[in-house]
């Protein structure tokens, strides 16, 4: 099974609400030039967070893939709101302390994105190309769920960035192999040449 993971293109930032975000102009040309890359990969399957801008996101990919967007609340971002006026230390550095009501704890996130990783390995066949557009915690969450180890380790993940792992289960090379990570385009490229030629690769 190959994994696609999609990190949502840029959205218009500000205190409102998680859903109400909505892609930029940029993060419509961020997510055609993801999608086109996807693609050229032949996914089988599309999944996308129910927030908003991932679904704005996957709806581009669906139009270049012929796929139909399946909604996974599993791929939602974090949910850590912080109370006006206080500072809410990082939840991923604060496991030991409960969040604030209506906020999910790391842990509890954690186990949310383990669930929904053990049901695409519990179902995966070698032809899978499986494309997850969702969010940066996420990608953060499964990096820590597959190499193991509670230390603080983020990820730099651009918007309408690709990480790609693949699952090969009793390999002796290990179950998990990750062939790229953040893979990025720039946004002018489908405007100045039609068509993707090279991607900018950053980890």
């Amino acid at each position: 099974m190959h994994l696609y993971l999609l990190r949502h293109a840029e959205d218009r930032s500000g205190k409102f609400d998680a859903h109400q975000d909505r892609l930029t102009e940029r993060g419509r040309r961020q997510a055609q030039a993801a999608a086109h890359w996807l693609a050229e990969r032949h996914p089988t399957e599309l999944r996308t967070s129910v927030l908003p801008r991932a679904q704005q996101t996957a709806d581009i990919v669906a139009a270049h893939s012929g796929l139909a967007a399946r909604e996974d609340p599993r791929l939602n971002e974090i949910a850590w709101s912080p109370v006006a006026g206080e500072f809410l230390p990082n939840p991923r550095e604060d496991r030991l302390h409960p969040p604030p009501p209506g906020a999910e704890s790391w842990n509890v996130f954690m186990t949310r994105v383990a669930t929904c990783m053990s049901e695409l390995c519990h179902q995966a066949s070698e032809d899978q190309r499986i494309v997850l557009v969702t969010h940066s915690g996420f990608f953060d969450a499964v990096n820590e769920l597959l190499c193991g180890g509670t230390g603080r380790v983020e990820l730099l993940v651009a918007h309408a960035g690709i990480t790609h792992w693949q699952y090969r289960p009793g390999d002796s090379g290990g179950a998990w192999l990750l062939h790229q990570h953040n893979v990025t385009f720039a946004p002018q490229t489908l405007m100045d040449h039609g068509s993707l030629s090279t991607a900018e690769l950053s980890a």
